[in-house]
């Protein structure tokens, strides 16, 4: 990379680091206080999860750096005051130094469990499914494990997915300055994924499974699905039905001119959002020299086999670039498409906006 393009690049992403910083007491994610809450217990949700993180060198979690492929269950408490779009946590600003169950969505345990008895276990929660439902979700850059799982048992409350919800986390390095790495390691897990979707076809009896990526995650799982399809190991139907990338981290042009008509050839429905107000994907932007396909305005990526919505409007934490897990709306659009199977046009909540390149979608005021 030429040495002004990365300063500028590390001159925004510090800058912004800053930024969140300051405005760390006005978060909408902090907790209300100690009055707020209800007198329940926390509700525990159960995240199923394979990293190629290596395990933390200190306490039962995963790391930053590179392992083997491994598979577990990660219990997260939801705290009973809990509101739809608030990921509630700890502030320093109200001397809140660790999770309290009572006031903060906390992961609680952290299990690795052998291949075998994953996927039996992983099976018999499919089977629970009243439609044999799967939910897979991939996370983006700058992501550590627990801010991942916390996050994603957050998004599957507030979207009450009636199925079992596995994550693949990646060894991201969960810093701003870590993109160059993060993007490597990205790449260098997509055959551990591949391996992953694989087995969900062999080893589950998912009957509808859902493919989720945000930010690089989706580079990663867009990749990884095409891989798999083209190498397909286990026959039959494919259960894998819609994919969801939130704010894709991916090169407009590849996802036009590859990516797209290739997951069109291997039988995949796409639902694309994209903002304009996305900062951090500004940041990728500059890093790259090209805009991404989680970007709108007139760069606003539109092809046959992918349904996009501008989602400019969403709330998206400070930089955002969170608006899947944070906005409303959001939320419920994906709520809709996952509960009834409903394309764009046959959703309530969005309305088309025809162009000389296609239809995209917005949400109605």
């Amino acid at each position: 990379m030429r040495p002004v393009r990365l300063l500028a690049f590390l001159s925004l992403t510090l800058g912004l680091a800053a930024l969140m910083l300051a405005a760390g007491c006005a978060s909408k994610g902090d907790a209300k206080g100690p009055g707020a809450a209800a007198q329940e217990p926390p509700r525990e949700i159960e995240i199923y999860f394979a990293t190629t993180r290596a395990p933390a060198p200190t306490g039962g979690g995963f790391g930053a750096e590179r392992g083997g492929l491994t598979h577990g269950v990660a219990a997260v408490a939801i705290p009973p005051g809990h509101q739809i779009g608030r990921h509630e946590k700890p502030s320093v600003f109200r001397f809140e130094w660790s999770p309290d169950e009572r006031k903060h969505i906390a992961l609680k345990e952290v299990t690795a469990l052998e291949r075998d008895a994953f996927f039996e276990r992983l099976a018999w929660a499919v089977n629970l499914s009243p439609e044999r439902s799967l939910m897979v979700f991939v996370h983006g850059y700058n992501v550590d494990f627990d801010q991942a799982t916390s996050r994603l048992a957050q998004f599957v409350t507030d979207l009450k997915f009636s199925g079992p919800v596995l994550l693949f986390s990646w060894p991201s390095q969960g810093s701003l300055t870590g993109y160059a790495v993060d993007d490597n390691n990205a790449q260098w897990s997509e055959p551990h994924l591949v391996t992953l979707l694989n087995d969900l076809l062999g080893q589950t009896p998912a009957r509808q499974i859902y493919l989720v990526g945000h930010s690089m995650g989706a580079r990663l799982l867009t990749r990884g699905y095409n891989t798999m399809a083209a190498d397909r190991l286990v026959y039959g139907p494919n259960p894998y039905r819609e994919m969801i990338l939130v704010a894709p981290d991916i090169d407009a042009d590849l996802f036009r001119d590859d990516i797209a008509p290739r997951l069109a050839r291997n039988g995949i429905h796409v639902t694309l959002y994209a903002s304009s107000g996305d900062r951090a994907l500004m940041a990728s932007k500059t890093f790259h020299g090209y805009p991404r396909a989680g970007d709108s305005g007139q760069g606003l990526v539109i092809v046959p086999g992918v349904e996009t919505i501008d989602a400019s409007t969403a709330e998206g934490g400070f930089l955002g670039h969170s608006y899947f897990a944070e906005d409303r709306r959001i939320m419920e659009d994906i709520f809709g498409l996952v509960q009834t199977g409903q394309h764009a046009d046959k959703r309530f909540g969005l309305q088309g906006v025809d162009t000389p390149q296609g239809r995209y979608w917005t949400f109605r005021k």
